[in-house]
Formats: C-alpha cells, sequence, structure tokens
C-alpha cells in the first residue's frame, strides 16, 4: 500500500510530538544534572579556593560571568618573553613589548640613568645581560 500525503503529515505530527516530548526531558534531566554539578563545584571551590593564584580565580570569575565561554587570555597565560632591558640596580626587566613598567619610567629620571645615558646615547635601556 502507497502512503497517502495524510499518512505522512500525521506521520510528521506524531514525530514532532514525540520530539518536543524528548526535548522537555532532555532539558529536565540538564536541570537535574546542573543541579549535582553545582553542588560539586561548590565542595570542590571551597576546599581549593584558597590556594587559587588570580589568574586561576579571574578565569573561574570570567566562566561564572560569561556563561561556558573559554575565557580571554589574562597576560600571565600568554607566552611570556624573554627579557630584553633590565635595571641593574634592582633586578627588574621587560622585554620592551608594551609600555614600559613603572620603575623603568621612574629611573628615566634619575641621576643614575642620565649618567648612564651619556655613556650609551643609543640605547633606551640598559640591555639585559642573559
Amino acid at each position: 500500500m502507497k502512503p497517502t500525503l495524510d499518512s505522512i503529515a500525521s506521520a510528521k505530527a506524531k514525530l514532532a510530538d514525540e520530539i518536543r516530548a524528548l526535548e522537555q526531558q532532555e532539558q529536565a534531566l540538564r536541570k537535574e544534572q546542573a543541579a549535582d554539578a553545582f553542588t560539586q563545584v561548590m565542595s570542590v571551590l571551597h576546599l581549593f579556593a584558597q590556594h587559587f593564584d588570580n589568574a586561576q580565580k579571574a578565569e573561574i570569575a570570567a566562566l561564572v560571568a560569561g556563561g561556558a565561554k573559554a575565557p580571554k587570555k589574562t597576560a600571565a597565560q600568554k607566552a611570556e618573553l624573554p627579557p630584553k632591558y633590565w635595571l641593574p640596580h634592582n633586578g627588574e626587566t621587560w622585554s620592551g613589548r608594551g609600555r614600559p613598567p613603572r620603575s623603568f619610567t621612574a629611573w628615566e629620571g634619575t641621576v643614575s640613568h642620565k649618567e648612564w645615558k651619556a655613556r650609551h646615547p643609543k640605547e633606551k635601556f640598559p640591555k639585559f645581560p642573559g
């Protein structure tokens, strides 16, 4: 027997109803699982929160605030560049990218910077020895 348009339409309607019922079951199950997951996450956070560093705390906060999106990389997560410049008096280093650290800009106004600059007129800051 060849199917008719009416039989196809009624079969599609039954399938649509089944799909809706399955989607509702899925939604209810996800809510239940989310409640269990929340309990587990909270217990882990209570145990280990004090041991997280600032980058880890920021990643957790970004996930909570923005949903399940992957967080943007923070400065601590980016690949660390080797130092290009350093300040001999305190050992602080700088990769040469971005704005100079405050200690470098503060050092520019000192007498030791003027003396160093007189001996190295073409250099911006002392080169890192390593």
